[in-house]
């Protein structure tokens, strides 16, 4: 199982709810070898699907009616991604367009994941 905290007040951001990280590629982030475009590149963002999302996010995307925003921890405030469920974003390879919610890695405490680099 994988915990995701925010660095910052250390909460739970999922608590017991049902959630895949991917990489830019819409790849499992927990079950590769690589990570996004090629092997020098340091993926800095991980994301997520519109399916199977956390309830705190849900409930910012349909505040924002699905069209795009920040995300902030529920508990103090603090930015930990985005999401644009507008603009079809393209990775750094070109070839592949980006899940629409990003999540800034260096904004979380991921447990129980192995993250390539």
């Amino acid at each position: 199982m994988i915990e995701v905290k925010c660095r910052h007040c250390r909460k739970n951001l999922f608590q017991n709810e049902s959630f895949t990280l991917l990489t830019s590629h819409n790849e499992d982030k927990s079950n590769i070898q690589h990570a996004g475009c090629d092997d020098n590149f340091i993926e800095h963002f991980l994301y997520m699907s519109t399916e199977n999302l956390p309830i705190w996010i849900q409930e910012i995307i349909d505040q924002t009616s699905w069209t795009k925003g920040r995300l902030n921890c529920p508990f103090c405030n603090n930015r930990l991604g985005s999401f644009n469920l507008i603009i079809d974003t393209k990775c750094n390879c070109g070839t592949c367009i980006v899940p629409p919610i990003r999540l800034i890695q260096s904004k979380l405490d991921i447990l129980n994941l192995e993250i390539s680099k």
